[in-house]
């Protein structure tokens, strides 16, 4: 009998490390997405970028903030390469908000294919109510290759 239970024991300790998986993560894998920063007056930042018809794109830029005496200047910015050149800033897209809430800049720009990626930067800079910069951060999208 205690063979047959140090058999079956040794077979199940050594069957366990096979039924392990590991799945790759989606998408790119940087700093900015696998670690959060810690800001003081923003809440949330985030840039988004999605393909339309006729070779056009989506941009979104958002920020969040709970602070209601701060003034937000939100930039969307789309910016392009190709493969031998690095990222230049091609549309720009740029409105100021007062107060707290959920800040949002969404534009529908042409991209055209002679460019082989696009993404969308986002900038926001936190000014306070004398109008002095105090906090500043920028979040790029994932890219969309043509």
């Amino acid at each position: 009998m205690k063979k047959l239970l140090s058999f079956i024991l040794a077979f199940v300790l050594i069957a366990m490390p096979m039924c392990v998986e590991a799945y790759a993560s989606e998408g790119e894998l940087s700093y900015d997405n696998s670690v959060m920063p810690r800001y003081t007056y923003i809440d949330s930042v985030s840039a988004g970028i999605s393909e339309a018809a006729l070779g056009f794109v989506n941009c979104l830029s958002d920020c969040v903030s709970f602070q209601a005496d701060k003034t937000f200047v939100l930039t969307c910015i789309l910016q392009r390469c190709t493969a031998s050149s690095s990222w230049e800033n091609y549309k720009t897209a740029t409105e100021t908000f007062s107060g707290m809430g959920s800040f949002t800049i969404a534009k529908t720009w042409f991209a055209p294919a002679t460019y082989d990626a696009y993404r969308v930067k986002t900038t926001v800079i936190v000014k306070n109510s004398s109008g002095l910069i105090v906090e500043t951060t920028t979040k790029a999208s994932g890219v969309i290759y043509k």
